[in-house]
Order: C-alpha cells, then structure tokens, then sequence
C-alpha cells in the first residue's frame, strides 16, 4: 500500500500531476525501455516515487517554501476585511460636501426666506423678519459655495483615479511561484529519481 503523502490536500494533487509527466518524459521511458520492464516498470516507479516523495520534494524545496509563504499570505490577507480605498473615501466626503449639504442649506434658505418675509410684513416682527432674511441669504450662501467645491473635488478625485496605476495582482506571482515549484519537481526530483530507480532495477 502506498504511504500517504506528507503534504497538505493541495498540493497533492500537483505532486500526482508532475508525477505522471515525468513517468512520460522520454529519459524516463528510455530508462524503462532498456531495463526490459517496460510492462509493469511504470507502476513500479510510481509507488517507489511515492514511498520516497520526501527526498523527491527534498530536491525543490527552495521553491516550494517560497510558493508555500506566498501562499500563506494570500490567504492571510484575505481573512481580512476589506476597507475602501482612500480615493473611495475621500470621494464619499465630496459627495457629502456636493450633495447633502447644499440640499440641506437650500432647504434652509428657503424656510428662513419665507419666514423672514413674512414676519417682515408685521411691524411687531419686523426685527426677526429681517434678521431671519439675513440667515436665510446666508444659508443659500454657502448651498452655493458647497456645491461648487464639492463638484470640483469630486472632478479632481475622479481625474486622479482614473490617472493612478493599477496596483500588481498578488495572485499572479503565486500562480509563478506554483509553476516554478511544479517544474522544480519535475526537472531536479521526479525526472531524474525515476531515471536513477529504472536503471537500478536493469542492473538487478
């Protein structure tokens, strides 16, 4: 019976993936054919290469650590939660400075105006009307000041979005650093045990 693989889940499957290239790899079929065992020798080097997987991945460790850190941190990263972008930020208090307060202030400036007018008509409340005109010509004031700053900076955070480089894909090294480890495997491993275990049983 085969002994199970000392890797995670995984890479299992990449490790039985390479194994079976390197089985058809022409020095590995060549090492068979004059052996004389070509018959039955494929299945025989498939569990010698199991049996002795800790020294065929021995030969590709190097690329394997790296692949196996990369990896941990991918997944580390996406356990965290994930927080909007300062330029998504920065637009959300534009939007706020744009929109909601000249809607406020205008709503305001209304009411202040047509309080204002009207009190005004009344000798009684004249002092309040006028002083209520006043606040309500304030309010439309700064609808209007926050409505043009607000657009401009909701232009200027657009332009620059548009303008920065889209950062590099972290998946994209790890799918490398996995392509690198598998060919490692193959090349320095697989390739040349299953050579050496082919011409070891010809000589026997």
């Amino acid at each position: 019976m085969d002994r199970p693989l000392r890797l995670p889940q995984q890479d299992r499957a990449d490790f039985e993936t390479e194994l079976g290239r390197a089985l058809a790899a022409p020095q590995v079929v060549a090492a068979l054919r004059d052996s004389g065992d070509e018959a039955r020798g494929v299945e025989r080097l498939r569990r010698t290469a199991r049996d002795n997987a800790e020294y065929v991945l021995a030969a590709a460790a190097p690329e394997y650590e790296r692949y196996a850190l990369l990896r941990a941190d991918a997944d580390a990263e996406a356990r965290l939660p994930v927080a909007a972008p300062a330029g998504e930020r920065a637009s959300g208090w534009w939007g706020v400075l744009g929109v909601i307060v000249p809607i406020v202030a205008v709503a305001a400036a209304v009411v202040f105006l047509l309080l204002g007018y009207v009190l005004g008509l009344a000798e009684d409340t004249e002092v309040l009307g006028h002083a209520l005109l006043g606040a309500g010509w304030v309010a439309a004031g700064v609808a209007a000041v926050s409505l043009l700053v607000g657009g401009l900076g909701l232009l200027g955070a657009a332009s620059r979005a548009k303008a920065a480089p889209e950062e590099v894909s972290g998946p994209g090294e790890l799918v490398q650093a996995r392509d690198a480890w598998r060919s490692a495997l193959a090349e320095r491993g697989l390739v040349p045990f299953l050579v050496a275990q082919a011409n070891a049983g010809r000589r026997a």
